[in-house]
């Protein structure tokens, strides 16, 4: 069995489509298709990747169909809750002159003082700096990528294959209100979300014959050569990455990155007859980009150097 896991081209979050370079990079991607044999076509819900699997599948006559469970993986972490997290979070602007910096170059920044700072993602807002009495803010809910390498790598448990799962980030939610739905996505923690996807992720394969057995061991009782696609997002994708891998799902949101309109391929071993292991043949890669005379757009990733301003802190 063959996986392609293809993230959208660079989001315009606040409409739920791609920006006119997000376009041009779909379109990019639509001359790799024919070499790709993508399969059995699936496609995330969110509006930005129907639009990438639309451009890039133009012409083919393929219809992806739509699965709920594979849109952006919908949870958030409470750094509230931690006063650690708080102090990692308030050292990405120490003093006013760097704020005020940001605010004149990237726009991004709100008059009150208390809450500078706002997040492209849909619904979530980020504080840096105490208010004007020196305390620290309320901090907005995170997104699981997004966390502090100082904190991250002061967890280990977070990068450990079972631990993770009774970490503080794991479950303290980032008090969102869920839908009132026990199968829901848009569960209150980390954990539960996992879980949810991961289940479906696993009754997936199943139904192409890869039953799911301890330490990410496949069972199949007649594997197939199939190539199944998914047109989705970078959080998920390290998610659906971790579960076939056994691994926690922190040590690829924090040491991956995939830029718009990438590509993954993952392959089935089945070296002993009736079992299978999944192996990455390539992750992120953006070479139909490269052919085209395109950068790969920074969207996911943050400042390569502190004072880079003009790059996502």
């Amino acid at each position: 069995m063959r996986l392609l896991l293809i993230r959208h081209g660079d989001p315009d979050y606040i409409n739920d489509s791609l920006t006119a370079r997000g376009e041009e990079e779909a379109k990019a991607l639509r001359s790799l298709i024919p070499s790709l044999n993508v399969g059995d076509c699936y496609v995330s819900p969110l509006g930005r990747a129907r639009r990438t699997a639309e451009l890039a599948l133009s012409g083919t006559g393929i219809i992806p169909s739509e699965l709920d469970w594979i849109q952006e993986f919908m949870t958030e972490y409470n750094v509230n809750g931690s006063e650690e997290l708080r102090k990692e979070f308030r050292q990405i602007f120490p003093n006013t002159r760097l704020l005020a910096q940001n605010r004149e170059r990237r726009n991004i920044l709100t008059d009150d003082y208390a809450s500078i700072g706002t997040l492209v993602n849909p619904g979530t807002r980020k504080a840096f700096a105490p208010d004007k009495e020196g305390r620290l803010p309320k901090y907005e809910p995170r997104v699981p990528w997004d966390m502090l390498p100082g904190y991250y790598t002061s967890h280990p448990e977070l990068s450990d294959p079972r631990e993770w799962r009774q970490s503080f980030v794991a479950t303290h939610g980032g008090d969102m209100p869920g839908d009132g739905r026990e199968d829901s996505c848009h569960q209150s923690t980390f954990l539960a979300c996992y879980d949810y996807v991961t289940d479906r992720f696993d009754r997936f394969l199943e139904g192409y014959g890869y039953r799911r057995e301890a330490g990410g061991l496949y069972r199949t009782g007649c594997g197939t050569e199939k190539t199944v696609t998914f047109f989705c997002h970078f959080g998920i994708t390290a998610v659906l990455l971790s579960r076939l891998w056994d691994t926690s799902p922190f040590l690829l949101l924090q040491s991956l990155c995939m830029a718009p309109t990438s590509v993954t391929e993952v392959v089935t071993e089945e070296r002993v007859e009736g079992y299978a292991y999944f192996r990455a043949l390539r992750i992120g890669d953006t070479t139909h980009l490269t052919l085209k005379g395109q950068e790969a757009s920074f969207a996911a990733r943050f400042c390569e150097t502190y004072h880079n301003l003009d790059q996502r802190h």
